[in-house]
């Protein structure tokens, strides 16, 4: 059910938000936003009453963007990370999925508390080693900004709604003849022998005249169109540029090293473990209470009665904190514990614990040899990162107005690197960046021959450019394109003779010669392709295409083709049965899982087609600003 988001969650914050994204867009909206901020922002659209507020549609557009930047990197167009872009898109699926919920909600669908955890505690970016990790669990709802009555109350709205969704696609259904109609198409078998005349071997026979690439050239213009591009000059400024060339001595090593070990402060570490009253549950927490007081084990009392699911079936156990991972009443309860204490019980915004300490830890300083490689690496960055502002401070006044990148990059000791041909399109290197192409394209580069502003292309990296060619969009001239129209008119005209030679070769067949042997009198080889299905890459490809196009034979007949190939090889097919595909044929295996295929095409229809009417039927208003 939470596929999508369990193949796609990896631990982070940003990817636990993806991942739970791309699951509700699985089904067609984005309710894991929607609702999160009440009325704290202005509406941008309501739905039956329902209002989705601005901040509901910035939240969606912006887990978009990192959807994309996830899929792409730093290769993500920017045109598609834009508000504008996004901004239509994500409203509509907020508006689906606010219709879907409201359907599901309508129909009485609940999700259990139990199902709620079962899905929880299988999400991999809360596991360790494929096991529930309650550690990673809380540091991913607090980056989230969930607690974990929030976090669950989230969930289950969500898989509420998959709930519908499947209630829609899973009622699908297929019947035999629909499943027998596409078997008896897809899984046609033909089976045909074919001769391959290959042009290749006429092609030095063959001779062009000057005036036949002329007039070749004038009748196809549309051919040889060339869109407008440019070349350019650049320097790319990052901070690796100047590590390299950093020297760290191992005086200074230590020296950084004795300040950190002056400024150390040892950390005491305390292991904690909780049982977690959610609400105001009376009777339970003094139930609790008595029961500690008695002397029970807290490991067990914390399996049986904690409503923190990310804990409970690990004794209580939170892991360790230096004071600064707890909400403060709970970290003040926690230090004045001594080992072995539970604490009566604390009130926090997340419900009532009861705190019991299991051991301190105090931390100790590193040694030299700990830290000696990581020191180096971290000065010299530092070094490098001086030295990259440095330069990037005084690039654009050395660039202004530069006729050539050459005098700057000298000044500031690094190379220019070029670039060859590109178009708006963008090139290959630094010409795939949008923002590297849209200023070698603005006219103050491209015409005026100015150098660019300093495009910041990251935090650690800057460019600056200047076109160096420059070619207007039309026709290639003749004399660029003339190798290319040779070898196409000598494949036409290679073609041409060898399609009479072809031709020939079908009417002795059609009059009842033997193709193996014309095959061998003519030095072809002669390829069999029985029980052949559609499909298949290349020249094969093709061929197979022609003989599922062919009209099937008379019983105990054939059917014969002449027809050329994209590379002007001319081929004689003999088509000598047709076998539809047969559902019977298959193993039931077979059978089974080709009418699921067909069903849950069906039900995607079906689904897609209840959005719509729900969509429809539905009031939904939009503000001026959509």
């Amino acid at each position: 059910m939470l596929q999508s988001m369990r193949d796609n969650l990896k631990g982070t914050a940003a990817i636990i938000v993806a991942a739970l994204f791309g699951f509700i867009m699985v089904i067609g909206g984005i309710n894991f936003f929607s609702g999160a901020s009440g009325g704290a922002a202005d509406k941008v659209a309501e739905v039956n009453g329902e209002k989705i507020t601005n901040l509901d549609l910035q939240r969606a557009i912006q887990n978009r963007r990192n959807m994309i930047m996830n899929q792409f990197g730093d290769q993500a167009p920017a045109d598609l990370l834009t508000d504008e872009k996004l901004r239509e898109p994500v409203l509509q699926q907020l508006v689906t999925s606010s219709v879907m919920r409201q359907a599901a909600q309508d129909s009485g669908m609940v999700m259990s508390p139990a199902a709620v955890d079962r899905e929880i505690v299988q999400i991999p970016g809360f596991q360790v080693d494929g096991k529930f990790d309650p550690q990673l669990y809380r540091d991913g709802l607090r980056r989230l900004g969930y607690s974990a009555a929030g976090f669950r109350q989230t969930m289950e709205r969500d898989l509420v709604l998959q709930q519908y969704a499947d209630s829609v696609t899973d009622s699908a259904f297929t019947t035999r003849a629909a499943a027998d109609k596409v078997v008896a198409m897809s899984m046609e078998e033909r089976d045909f022998d074919y001769a391959l005349l290959p042009v290749n071997g006429l092609l030095d026979e063959v001779s062009v005249s000057d005036s036949e690439v002329q007039d070749y050239y004038d009748k196809h213009q549309d051919d040889f169109q060339r869109p407008e591009q440019v070349a350019i000059e650049y320097i790319d400024l990052k901070p690796s540029l100047f590590a390299k060339n950093i020297d760290i001595s191992e005086e200074d090593v230590r020296a950084q090293f004795e300040q950190e070990k002056s400024s150390f402060q040892a950390k005491t570490r305390r292991h904690a473990a909780h049982i977690l009253i959610e609400g105001d549950d009376q009777k339970k927490i003094a139930e609790v209470q008595s029961k500690l007081a008695a002397g029970e084990d807290f490991a067990q009392l914390a399996k049986t009665y904690s409503d923190d699911l990310g804990s409970r079936d690990e004794g209580g156990d939170l892991g360790f904190t230096a004071g600064d991972v707890f909400p403060e009443a709970f970290e003040k309860a926690l230090a004045g514990l001594k080992v072995g204490e539970v604490s009566g019980p604390v009130t926090t915004d997340a419900g009532t614990h009861f705190i019991k300490l299991l051991e301190v830890e105090d931390s100790k300083a590193p040694t030299f040899e700990e830290r000696k490689a990581e020191i180096k690496e971290q000065l010299q960055n530092a070094e490098a990162e001086r030295e990259f502002v440095g330069a990037l401070s005084r690039l654009a006044d050395l660039a202004y107005n530069a006729d050539s990148l050459s005098g700057p990059a000298e000044e500031l000791g690094v190379p220019v690197q070029t670039t060859g041909l590109f178009s708006r399109e963008g090139g290959a290197g630094i010409a795939a960046n949008d923002k590297v192409v849209a200023a070698a394209f603005s006219p103050e580069v491209m015409l005026d021959g100015n150098t660019s502003d300093v495009l910041n292309l990251s935090s650690d990296e800057a460019v600056v450019l200047r076109v160096t060619q420059h070619k207007d969009s039309g026709t290639y001239p003749l004399e660029e394109v003339r190798e290319k129209i040779v070898t196409r008119l000598k494949r036409d005209k290679a073609s041409a003779q060898l399609a009479v030679k072809a031709q020939a070769l079908q009417k002795q067949l059609e009059d009842g010669g033997d193709f193996a042997e014309l095959a061998k009198e003519q030095g072809l080889t002669l390829e069999t392709s029985d029980n052949t299905r559609r499909g298949g890459f290349g020249e094969r490809g093709e061929i197979i295409e022609h003989a599922f196009a062919m009209a099937s034979p008379a019983s105990g007949g054939s059917t014969f083709g002449t027809f050329a190939t994209d590379e002007g090889n001319q081929v004689v097919l003999k088509l000598r049965a047709v076998r539809p595909g047969d559902l019977s044929r298959q193993s039931s295996e077979q059978r089974a899982a080709l009418l699921q295929q067909l069903a849950t095409m069906d039900g995607r229809a079906e689904l897609a087609a209840v959005q719509k009417y729900l969509t429809d039927e539905a009031k939904i208003e939009f503000s001026s600003s959509k």
